[in-house]
């Protein structure tokens, strides 16, 4: 097996000209070592690109924040601009795995393994994130929903290596919530991502991603609506909540955990709209 292993950003289209149908890009490997060890994957090469500086880098552009694809979990949780400004990012991060699956796992291995469970995934969808990437031709930018076609399958070539994450400016309070079997050693269950903005109490724009009930990122737009306009009570949050629970019971499969996802739908929504302080103590209005 080959590896083709550049250093710098412009060895990389040499690279990529030099790939296959059956080449791999290699990021934290969390995953990737698995399927080799298992022989459920056998590429002809290995592309690695964590050596490339720009690769690894936080960049603050005109357009937003610019994060490198092999930025890890853990650099994800700490740095201070993500916390600040992309909370729920931070929260996704966080809740990856263990330590060792954090330090290793890198931004761009979450999204190029299109998992339907992918803790990332919802919350990239919520902030509008735009992928990055570089093909022997060279740059492009794609709107995160467009890369994600279906479990392990994306909209890029086989030659086109994920470089960047571009966040545009946010002005919604945001949070991330991670349903499991086991806290924060679990693939997730479900995956919630909202994002909210208020005027006099009235909820002005409301985003809600849901992670783990669809084949991927699912927006709840019939929910979003509930809220618009409105002071929001628990009455709102829990019709949302059914909303999310109609979905699950129509698409999602029993072996795929389904009675546990529609039995722990209204918690969670419980859960993530009072983390955000959106449900208000008085009566709910229309």
């Amino acid at each position: 097996m080959q590896s083709f292993i550049p250093k710098t950003w412009e060895e990389i289209p040499d690279c990529l000209r030099q790939m296959t149908e059956k080449s791999k890009f290699l990021g934290g490997g969390t995953d990737l070592i698995i399927k080799l060890h298992s022989g459920q994957m056998k590429p002809d090469a290995l592309c690695y690109l964590g050596y490339v500086r720009e690769l690894r880098e936080i960049r603050e552009q005109e357009e937003g924040l610019s994060i490198g694809a092999y930025l890890s979990m853990t650099e994800l949780e700490r740095d201070p601009g993500i916390k600040a400004r992309y909370p729920a990012l931070m929260q996704a991060a966080a809740d990856v795995g263990s330590v060792q699956i954090r330090n290793n796992g890198t931004l761009g291995g979450n999204i190029g393994n299109a998992s339907p469970a992918g803790d990332l995934l919802p919350v990239l969808c919520l902030y509008e994130a735009k992928v990055e990437t570089m093909g022997p031709g060279g740059l492009r930018r794609l709107p995160i929903e467009d890369v994600l076609l279906s479990p392990g399958r994306m909209s890029l070539s086989y030659n086109e290596a994920i470089v960047r994450i571009l966040l545009p400016p946010c002005t919604m309070e945001t949070a991330f919530l991670k349903l499991g079997s086991r806290k924060k050693l679990t693939i997730s269950r479900i995956g919630i991502a909202l994002g909210a903005e208020r005027e006099d109490g009235r909820i002005r724009k409301l985003r809600l991603y849901i992670g783990a009930v669809s084949i991927k990122p699912l927006r709840l737009k019939a929910a979003e609506e509930l809220a618009i306009g409105k002071r929001i009570g628990e009455s709102e949050v829990l019709a949302m909540a059914e909303i999310l629970s109609d979905y699950i019971r129509e698409h999602v499969p029993e072996e795929f955990d389904r009675d546990y996802k529609v039995w722990a739908a209204r918690g969670a929504m419980l859960d993530i709209f009072s983390r955000l302080k959106l449900i208000s103590a008085e009566e709910s209005e229309g």
